[in-house]
């Protein structure tokens, strides 16, 4: 039940994150912009970082409850 719980957090986490910072990122990329993909690149990396932190700490601690949104 606890895999179930942390795979739909994942697909969930994914799914946000392509949506915002890979949709920002493929825009910046579309428009040749390449000072603004770059910080999009940065800040795509911190916002995956933040997430496998965030499921590394739950998975962690067995009383720990991963958002049911994602958070920035």
């Amino acid at each position: 039940m606890i895999n179930l719980d942390i795979e739909s957090w994942a697909l969930t986490r994914a799914h946000h994150i392509v949506l915002n910072e890979g949709l920002n990122l493929a825009k910046a990329a579309q428009d040749l912009d390449r000072k603004r993909s770059r910080t999009l690149v940065y800040q795509l990396q911190k916002v995956i970082a933040a997430a496998i932190l965030e499921a590394h700490a739950a998975s962690g601690n067995s009383n720990a409850e991963l958002p049911a949104k994602p958070g920035r």
